[in-house]
């Protein structure tokens, strides 16, 4: 068979040529021989092949169009890392972009690298190209690609982008890892609770009824409840759909989501886990986006579209605007709820020495800190806590079952 192939030589460029070979695999081991990296093989169109690549080029065609919407945010940290280490080799940006193309597993990711190769062939920059897909790049990262070419700085930004990235991924897979195991307990004392209230309480009121025992107040209280349940459970079902319905509309409303932002930061453990989270954040996105030469109102302004949380939204729109009108940051901080006076102090040393970027990120790295201290204690204390109310729950329905039954044991002695 005849290959078609596309592949870096040692100084990074490309090189398109033909080989004659048997296989692919064949054609990878004699590129590999000339010192090449392969980007691209494609089998010569005029010599069809039943097997080997053409096979597989039969099996692409036949599956559904790769969509670069599709592309998850989850392989972006690896693809800013590997574009990162190529351009630090001295790769040009569509050579890497190419060697990425080739690289990628996903589908999806391919055919996004591939249009974003096309657009810097065309004569666009890496920052226009990346714009125009903000389903998985969003301002910050154009803005900070736009930054790094302009400053000739790209691949210390990328790295940075990468960073970013990690850290955003690690608190996400820390408050979901913290969160797994109280899920799993409260599933668990659910199900205990409807196989008591559905199979257990009913065979005991039958015992009960025919023994003519008499009940205590919390086993009256327990039959009954079961009952209750059993007997109206399609209404119950059908008035729980149609409170969920409700609940989700109005939350999903504006002064709904207002309500729940508002009122989660009051919460007394998690509230304040909450604000330190976003506040590293918003601390991190400033700090990196100043030190890789973004205008600090422009990274503010950045930062301010990255948040979901209304109050802080309008926090970073006065800081915006004291920063317009040639005012500080730290006094809008400091009149503010949701930063402590303590850090809103060390911005303010941060502004006077002219390192904001740099204290910001120390502030960040800190915060990060301290958050991933508080996520664990606060796993370790809510699993003996719902233990706890599992044991009560259980324990109480115990109890109840039990009584009549020493009633039982006093009259048949």
């Amino acid at each position: 068979m005849i290959i078609n192939y596309q592949a870096l030589n040692r100084s990074g460029m490309l090189v398109n040529d033909t080989l004659v070979v048997e296989n692919e695999s064949e054609a990878f081991s004699e590129l590999k021989r000339m010192g090449l990296v392969p980007v691209r093989l494609l089998e010569d169109s005029e010599h069809p092949s039943s097997e080997g690549m053409g096979g597989m080029l039969s099996r692409l065609r036949s599956a559904p169009p790769a969509d670069p919407r599709k592309a998850s945010r989850r392989e972006l940290p690896l693809f800013t890392e590997q574009m990162a280490i190529l351009l630090e080799t001295g790769t040009p940006v569509a050579p890497s972009l190419m060697a990425l193309e080739r690289q990628v597993s996903s589908r999806h990711w391919q055919e996004l690298v591939r249009r974003l190769r096309q657009q810097v062939e065309e004569g666009g920059s890496l920052a226009s190209a990346v714009a125009s897909h903000s389903k998985v790049f969003d301002p910050i990262y154009s803005s900070m690609i736009s930054a790094g070419e302009a400053s000739g700085t790209l691949p210390v930004i990328l790295n940075r982008l990468a960073q970013l990235s990690r850290q955003s991924d690690r608190i996400r897979h820390k408050v979901i890892s913290a969160m797994i195991y109280p899920a799993l307990l409260t599933g668990i004392a659910t199900t205990v609770v409807i196989v008591l209230l559905f199979f257990v309480l009913p065979r005991f009121a039958a015992i009960f009824t025919e023994m003519n025992v008499k009940l205590p107040a919390s086993t009256k209280s327990l039959l009954a409840i079961s009952d209750f349940v059993r007997q109206h459970t399609l209404l119950l079902l059908v008035g729980l759909g149609v409170a969920g319905s409700a609940l989700i509309l109005a939350l999903r409303s504006r002064e709904g989501k207002r309500f729940v932002q508002r009122n989660v930061l009051k919460l007394p453990i998690f509230g304040p886990l909450l604000k330190s989270i976003i506040n590293a954040r918003i601390f991190r996105l400033i700090g990196l986006l100043s030190e890789s030469s973004v205008p600090l109102l422009e990274s503010i302004e950045l930062t301010k579209s990255s948040m979901q949380n209304y109050l802080y939204t309008d926090m970073l729109t006065q800081v915006h605007d004291n920063v317009l009108a040639g005012e500080s940051m730290h006094e809008i901080m400091l009149q503010s709820s949701l930063i402590p006076p303590s850090i809103a102090q060390m911005v303010h040393t941060g502004e006077e020495n002219a390192q904001i970027g740099r204290v910001m990120t120390l502030l960040a790295n800190n915060l990060d800190d301290h958050n991933d201290t508080r996520i664990s204690t606060l796993t370790n204390i809510m699993e003996p806590v719902i233990l706890v109310f599992m044991g009560l729950i259980i324990g109480t329905v115990a109890i109840s079952l039990v009584l009549p039954m020493f009633d039982l044991s006093k009259i048949s002695a």
